[in-house]
């Protein structure tokens, strides 16, 4: 039989041994978990990764590399392979050392430093290839050829204003001596007006190929002036609108005649007059009005407005002009002397004086009477006539007094 020590003793040493148990489980499967954590990788390409070279600057000048890889990162730290991927907070960074080469052309291999423990990274691609050269400085002015080729055809540079008029060029040796001018950077096509801007510059040689230099300054401020091609062209008035009722024509009198025009020249060779139209509507007295000329596109002129003269006809002044035409056509006989004839009544009251050459007498007479009304008519029309002249010279007189 157990003593109550014992039994004491054996329920003490049962907890001990699930507890035991309890601990040996739970740190073997934290241990299984990691194990499967750390089997995870996780992998991020890095994309324009810059290259940062080690070289004597003041001695050599490099060129003919490519100054950005790609990296490729993996690991299972997920925290620190996106603080590696992220450009803000990355640490490392792609080398290349040509601390101990000699000019020339290299392939230099890159190296990936200051890189975390948890993180791999291979670079694509792994060299850098590099051209190594004497250091050289000299001073180069800035060319305006670029402008003078690109001006539209008749017009001329009339000047040009660069500052600064030169620039410094730092580049190799070799490639110093392939330098023939500094150009000006421009997307202008055509140049047909006057420019004022800021340009960018770049070395270029014989077949005006960018070379690699260092410019100081990159930039240059640019003005010039340019003259167009011109030509002088008459005013041609042209009659526009409904005209109103009882008016027949207009008379048009411009305060200019012609204008000189400028622009392409072969826009100008197909121009020879530009077209002033006028709208008559509703003027049915002499009036004066500020009229648009046309200017052809891609044209420009001295003389944009002018003033005209609108002067009515009305359509009865022809009618009485075509009267006054037609009796001064018609020739008056002479009067008819009764006495020596025995008068119209008396070869009225003797019909046997009603001879052929009495009858043809009295025609005359009856044609020289209406011939006469006529005239007096004639007069009259004229005379209204006249008075509307006068009434049309006081209205402009008026007018222009108006004006001044």
């Amino acid at each position: 039989m157990l003593t109550k020590k014992k039994k004491s003793n054996i329920v003490y040493g049962l907890l001990a041994l699930f507890f035991s148990l309890v601990l040996f489980f739970n740190a073997n499967g934290s241990n299984f978990q990691n194990s499967i954590a750390t089997s995870e990788v996780h992998e991020e390409t890095v994309q324009d990764v810059p290259v940062s070279i080690e070289y004597d600057s003041d001695e050599y000048y490099i060129q003919g590399y490519e100054d950005t890889v790609d990296v490729a990162l993996s690991g299972a730290n997920r925290v620190q392979l996106n603080a590696e991927t992220n450009e803000e907070t990355r640490n490392f960074e792609v080398v290349a050392d040509l601390t101990n080469l000699d000019e020339g052309t290299h392939d230099v291999p890159l190296e990936v430093e200051n890189l975390s423990n948890s993180v791999d990274a291979s670079v694509e691609p792994d060299t850098l290839t590099v051209t190594v050269e004497r250091r050289v400085t000299r001073n180069f002015q800035i060319d305006t050829q670029e402008f003078e080729d690109r001006l539209q055809d008749g017009f001329e540079l009339d000047e040009a204003s660069i500052s600064p008029q030169e620039v410094e060029v730092t580049s190799g040796e070799e490639t110093m001596e392939e330098i023939s001018r500094i150009a000006i950077v421009s997307n202008l096509e055509v140049i047909n007006e006057n420019i004022s801007d800021t340009f960018s510059l770049q070395a270029v040689d014989e077949n005006g190929e960018e070379l690699s230099t260092s410019l100081s300054p990159q930039t240059a401020d640019v003005q010039l002036e340019v003259s167009a091609p011109e030509k002088e062209v008459s005013l041609s008035p042209s009659q526009v609108g409904d005209t109103p009722e009882g008016i027949s024509d207009f008379d048009f009198q411009l305060n200019e005649n012609s204008a000189t025009i400028t622009g392409a020249q072969h826009l100008l060779d197909e121009v020879d007059s530009l077209e002033v139209p006028v709208d008559v509507t509703d003027v049915t007295e002499p009036t004066t009005r500020n009229v648009n000329v046309e200017i052809p596109s891609q044209l420009s002129s001295d003389v944009n407005t002018v003033s005209v003269n609108i002067t009515p006809e009305f359509e009865d002044t022809e009618e009485n002009n075509d009267n006054t035409e037609e009796t001064g056509d018609m020739q008056i006989p002479p009067e008819t002397n009764n006495d020596n004839n025995g008068g119209i009544e008396g070869n009225e009251e003797n019909p046997e004086m009603n001879t052929p050459e009495t009858s043809s007498a009295q025609e005359e007479t009856e044609a020289t009477e209406e011939s006469q009304e006529q005239t007096e008519e004639t007069q009259e029309s004229q005379e209204t006539q006249s008075s509307v002249d006068e009434q049309l010279e006081a209205t402009q007189e008026n007018e222009e007094e108006t004006e001044r």
